[in-house]
């Protein structure tokens, strides 16, 4: 098992932000932007942080998914699969995350990636149905 350790805020979303394919410079530049996005941030709890971090990613799955009513996390949870199945961290630049925007491409791209597990079920009460014994009777004699 590997231990990291982590050193300050920028530890923290870097380390995220390489689970959605980020790296190199670009990964760099988004660390930069949205740990300048979080300068009240002061705890050094890094779970905090992620979900910090993830109410930012939800601003934006909510503009990317606009008529979704999935429940946050699970908007998030899709938003996080389509980003990473239409490879927007090759896609996305540190200035669509500032203004909680992407490419119309990419949103497209992302909306036709959405997964609809099931179709919403209503469930009704059934009646109360009287089973007729008589006829089951005569057809084992």
């Amino acid at each position: 098992m590997v231990a990291l350790k982590l050193l300050s805020k920028d530890d923290v979303i870097t380390a995220y932000l390489k689970s959605f394919g980020f790296q190199g410079e670009r990964l760099a530049s988004i660390v930069a932007t949205l740990s300048a996005d979080l300068t009240s941030f002061s705890s050094d709890d890094g779970e905090v942080l992620i979900q910090r971090v993830d109410a930012i990613l939800l601003k934006l799955a909510r503009y990317v998914f606009p008529h979704s009513h999935l429940k946050n996390e699970q908007l998030l949870a899709q938003f996080k699969l389509c980003f990473l199945r239409a490879k927007g961290a090759e896609k996305c630049s540190p200035n669509d995350l500032k203004s909680l925007s992407l490419s119309k491409e990419l949103i497209e791209e992302m909306r036709s990636l959405f997964v609809i597990n099931a179709p919403l079920c209503h469930y009704l009460d059934m009646p109360d149905q009287s089973l007729d014994y008589s006829s089951s009777e005569s057809a084992h004699d």
